[in-house]
């Protein structure tokens, strides 16, 4: 593991290190399975509550596609509602519960110390991802922070990677994208970055596995040997 004055004795491998946010800088499960289970009881309230586990393998999913994975009316209108009540709860309790993984600002201090451009890259909503991050002390650390606006696509398109790599003047080829999930892996490749899957998240690890990731790690230690190399 890098520590203190390691980080500028290093020789940079990407020139730029995408995040996921939920799953890999922060554990926000809780919370979000609350907001998601609070917006379906009032929008869908003569059906039952789907059970935390299954709520927590779609974290990382547009909230439109939640809804419909987990079996509910996916009409235009019934998931508007259900959008706007999660968003509005998880407002207010955004940080109840939630902490940021330990280690990651001691490996984000060090990648910005070492002159890594950082991007976060979020399917989150723009202010919600804003927020949150500002909520969890993690803002100052990154150049760039995409999440979704009306109009921009989601996650596993490539967009929101080339996008952010546009805003921080850094090629595909030199950029690596570190994620919990699917979501990430698939849009990351699509964009012709490399990938960094974290099995600390949302996802179990042979999941992750099978999506063939560049390079897959269970803690927070080992990414930072993957963006940086020791002169």
């Amino acid at each position: 593991m890098l520590t203190g004055s390691d980080w500028e004795l290093t020789t940079l491998r990407y020139s730029a290190a995408l995040f996921d946010l939920d799953g890999t800088l922060i554990d926000s499960g809780q919370d979000i399975v609350e907001s998601v289970r609070r917006a379906l009881g009032q929008v869908f309230s003569d059906r039952s509550l789907p059970e935390a586990a299954e709520v927590l393998a779609l974290v990382g999913q547009p909230l439109e596609t939640v809804v419909r994975q987990l079996g509910y009316p996916a009409d235009a209108e019934s998931t508007r509602r259900f959008a706007e009540t999660y968003r509005a709860h998880y407002a207010e309790h955004y940080n109840d519960s939630t902490k940021v993984y330990p280690g990651i600002e001691e490996l984000l201090a060090g990648l910005q110390q070492a002159g890594v451009k950082l991007g976060l890259v979020t399917t989150k909503h723009q202010q919600q991802a804003e927020f949150t991050l500002a909520g969890t002390g993690l803002t100052g650390y990154f150049d760039y922070i995409h999440g979704w606006l009306e109009g921009r696509k989601h996650k596993p398109d490539p967009e929101p990677v080339l996008t952010t790599l546009r805003q921080l003047a850094v090629s595909p080829g030199s950029a690596i994208m570190v994620g919990d999930s699917e979501l990430d892996i698939e849009a990351a490749k699509a964009a012709g970055v490399e990938t960094c899957a974290v099995t600390y998240g949302f996802r179990p690890a042979w999941f992750l596995k099978s999506l063939h990731p560049d390079f897959l790690v269970a803690r927070v230690a080992d990414i930072g040997p993957i963006v940086v190399s020791q002169e």
